[in-house]
């Protein structure tokens, strides 16, 4: 019998779980580029392996990126080397440099979160007064809903655009799998994102041809893409992209879904208004 048939049934599970290293979406997109520099330049065998992840040699010296309050998205492995001729840096002055490119990490790390945050708190501004983000964990939220969301549907990126005030631009507002530094991207056009206003037309919109990508004006490429509306009851939020490292097509039940995470982030988006109508009317009535 042909198992050929089958085989596209079938997947395994548990799924695989991606490599933990600097090849796995690293929260700089350039990071993978500056560690080939110096492994070329300075003959250093480096890799940067994300929190969680185990080193790839045990012999392998590690230099942790610190930030505050102890947490840190990785650190720095340098690789015992397996050539015999003389380093250009002695154990020391390897020591030193890897210490210093991890501080300067962990500085440029703090950094992606305070505009993180600043990007995630302006998704949150439906055109109502402002209220403490400590009391709508809102950065918060929205980015767990785009972490957890792309893993139910097995994907490995999210991405969500808040469409302005005068329906003009699609900003990135959270993104989830993908460079931290996508946050600095200008406004897209509107009229020039035609899978984004298909989706608000109320089409899914799934990418899985290279082609594609380009006609749909897609904002990253990936083997495979979808894009669905955010909306609410009462008008149209912006959109949602999750992207595959496979190419694959998108279920019926991965539409329903993503219709269920949309909903949860105009729910969300609806909450944040109400608290802060209720914290302006609280303070004019004082």
């Amino acid at each position: 019998m042909n198992t050929d048939f089958y085989d596209k049934h079938l997947r395994t599970f548990p799924g695989p779980k991606p490599l933990l290293d600097h090849e796995d979406v690293p929260f700089f997109g350039s990071l993978p580029d500056l560690l080939r520099s110096i492994r070329t330049i300075l003959d250093l065998d480096i890799v940067f392996v994300r929190a969680g992840g185990t080193l790839p040699d045990l012999m392998a010296r590690s230099f942790t990126v610190k930030v505050e309050g102890g947490k840190s998205p990785g650190s720095l492995a340098l690789l015992p080397s397996k050539d015999s001729p003389k380093p250009l840096l002695s154990p020391s002055e390897q020591n030193e440099f890897l210490t210093s490119l991890a501080l300067l990490l962990g500085d440029a790390y703090r950094w992606q979160q305070m505009l993180r945050k600043y990007e995630e708190e302006l998704g949150s501004l439906v055109p109502i007064p402002s209220i403490d983000p400590k009391e709508t964990r809102f950065t918060e939220t929205l980015f767990n809903i785009l972490k957890e969301g792309a893993k139910i549907l097995d994907c490995n990126a999210a991405s969500f655009y808040l469409l302005d005030t005068n329906t003009n631009t699609l900003k990135l507002r959270s993104c989830w799998g993908l460079p931290e530094e996508r946050l600095f991207d200008p406004p897209r056009l509107l009229h020039d994102s035609l899978a984004d206003l298909e989706a608000m037309l109320g089409q899914v919109v799934i990418l899985n041809e290279d082609y594609l990508f380009e006609s749909w004006t897609a904002p990253e490429e990936f083997p495979a893409a979808v894009c669905v509306p955010v909306t609410s009851p009462m008008s149209i939020i912006g959109t949602l992209w999750f992207f595959s490292d496979s190419k694959r097509d998108f279920a019926e039940r991965d539409i329903s879904l993503m219709e269920i995470i949309t909903g949860r982030i105009a729910s969300e988006l609806e909450r944040v208004a109400l608290l802060r109508e209720f914290e302006r009317k609280e303070t004019v009535a004082c």
